[in-house]
Order: structure tokens, then C-alpha cells, then sequence
């Protein structure tokens, strides 16, 4: 993650790039504070933020808000604001929450995420729950980055995002499931919420976004591999229109077109044999997806595309 100032607002990068198999699992015991009920130092614990003084301007986009939590006693509210620093002039700051060290550098203009958390599995789907009010057609974005250490530098292993706008006054689940990109056990994880979408501009002052009660999904998670299985192919074909599956297996699979929010777009059984399936994509909207084959053993493959 690098972050510049340009226009005299603060700009992050997101870059799902971070530093530092049990059968059908849900737990919350890998993510620190999942409930966020803990609190020191104005932080949650076990999570940092990007809450601090500069040039003696005090930003707290990350507070603890204790009126209407989805569970407990508290929930955390990630809130984009401005603030004049001295000098430097206006600078708009997203609420950011995250497993990794944050540090930002707002003379030099720089800033980097690195780290996050042991990880004792191999999670394939992150929930939790989330209320966001934007300003304008601002959106917030939820991610997650699984990565593994080689002995000489890290590997990134697995990682996710999604972005959520428009007006969600009332708590509401959320679901993002996670793409392998290569097979591993990942030993660190981080997970991070910004309450402006710095992927697609400037952060907009004024946007709210509250989460609360964080879980892994865990299963069984393979991808798609020469080495894992050569056969499993999507293709893209008519002009982008279609997708084209193949995946033989005398047993047949289960296909599932699934959207980055977690949503079954289509689910297909497939007999057994090698016949290819055609899917039509021509109405789903410009975004990421998922397709998703599930065999008889439960084993999953799953690979991701882009319509644009």
C-alpha cells in the first residue's frame, strides 16, 4: 500500500501484496477481537489504525461506538474526514482498519501496511457484519491478504476484496470469498477495511462504515493448478459473452457462479464425462467473479474472472 497527496487530499493505494485444511469450519479464533469489545489506547486490540497526530492536528477516523452494535457492547465506526494541518493545508483521511502495522509519512507522502497475524488454516471466505452511510457515490472497501513466509521473502498466497456502496442504515451481513492463487498453507494474515474506495479516486469527507462480529469460513481449498488439475479450465468465448467450463470428472461436479459479495449468481450440476458447459455472462455487470467447482469429495476448484 503506498499513499501520496495529490490535490491536497489523501490518496492510498490498496495493493493486495502484504509483508509480513479442516472440512467445513466456521471460527472467529484466528481474527483478534473479532467483536471488537476490547479497546486501548483508542485503538481495538490486536488491530491498528490509521489514527494519529500530525503537525499538531489530531485525526480519529477509527473510534469505538457503543450505539447500536450488531453483538456486544461496541462496534467499530470508520469515518472519512478532513482536517487542516499546518502548512500542508486540507487533508481528507479514510477511516482504515487492519491486521498489519500501518505507517504514513504525510511530509514525504508516503505510507506502507506490513504484517498482519498467525493464521492456523486456511480460511476460503471472510463474514462479518457492516452498516455504511457514504457521502455522495463514495464506497467502502473490505480485504483480506493470506501470504506465507519461503525462507527468503513473502508469498502471497491468497487474497480478496469487495466494495460496497450506496446507503445500508441497518447492520448487515457481508461475505467475501477468498481466491487461492496458488495452493499452500498460509502462515499470516491481514484483513482490512477503508471507509472511502481509494481504488477509484479521492476519498469523499463524510463516509460512515461500522463492522462487527468477524468470522472465518474454513474448508477445503484447492485452485486452479497445472499442477492441481490441468483439465479444469474456463475460457471466455463468443466475444466475452460467454464462458466456456471444462472440468471432467467421472463422478460429476457442482458448478457455482458466485459474485465477490458472496451472492450464488447460477449452480449447475454437471453429469460426468468431459462435455464443456456454456454459461452466459452478457447481462451480469461490469466486475469480479468466481466460478466454482465442487466434486463429490467436497474438494473445490475455483478460478476468477473478470466481465468488463
Amino acid at each position: 500500500m503506498k499513499i501520496k497527496l495529490r490535490s491536497n487530499q489523501l490518496i492510498l493505494l490498496l495493493i493486495f501484496c502484504f509483508s509480513s485444511l479442516t472440512e467445513g469450519v466456521l471460527r472467529a479464533q484466528d481474527i483478534p477481537n473479532p467483536g471488537f469489545e476490547n479497546w486501548s489506547g483508542g485503538e481495538p486490540v490486536g488491530w491498528n489504525t490509521i489514527n494519529q497526530t500530525i503537525l499538531g492536528t489530531t485525526f480519529t477516523p477509527v473510534t469505538r461506538e457503543q450505539s447500536n452494535p450488531h453483538g456486544g457492547s461496541y462496534s467499530a465506526k470508520l469515518e472519512t474526514i478532513t482536517h487542516n494541518i499546518f502548512i500542508v493545508g486540507p487533508v481528507t483521511m479514510p477511516g482504515v482498519l487492519s491486521l498489519g502495522e500501518i505507517t504514513l509519512d504525510i511530509l514525504n507522502q508516503t505510507g506502507t501496511v506490513e504484517g498482519g497475524v498467525p493464521v492456523s488454516g486456511a480460511p476460503v471466505v471472510l463474514r462479518g457484519w457492516f452498516r455504511y452511510l457514504p457521502s455522495a457515490n463514495d464506497s467502502c472497501i473490505m480485504g483480506i491478504g493470506l501470504s506465507r513466509w519461503n525462507g527468503v521473502s513473502r508469498d502471497t498466497l491468497a487474497y480478496a476484496y469487495l466494495t460496497i456502496g450506496g446507503q445500508h442504515p441497518d447492520w448487515q451481513e457481508f461475505s467475501l470469498p477468498i481466491a487461492y492463487l496458488t495452493p499452500g498453507q498460509p502462515d499470516t494474515m491481514n484483513i482490512m477495511f477503508f471507509s472511502s474506495n481509494l481504488l477509484a479516486g479521492s476519498p469523499v469527507t463524510g463516509s460512515k462504515l461500522w463492522v462487527d462480529d468477524l468470522w472465518l469460513e474454513y474448508g477445503t481449498v484447492s485452485v486452479n493448478d497445472v499442477g492441481l488439475n490441468a483439465a479444469f479450465g474456463v475460457f471466455a468465448v463468443n466475444n466475452g459473452q460467454q464462458l466456456e467450463v471444462r472440468c471432467p470428472d467421472d463422478n460429476g461436479v457442482i458448478l457455482q457462479l458466485v459474485n465477490m459479495n458472496g451472492t450464488l449468481m447460477e449452480q449447475i450440476q454437471l453429469p460426468p464425462g468431459d462435455t464443456p458447459v456454456i454459461i452466459d455472462i452478457h447481462g451480469l455487470k461490469p466486475a469480479m467473479y468466481i466460478v466454482r467447482l465442487v466434486n463429490a469429495a467436497g474438494v473445490q476448484h475455483v478460478v476468477k474472472f473478470v466481465r468488463n
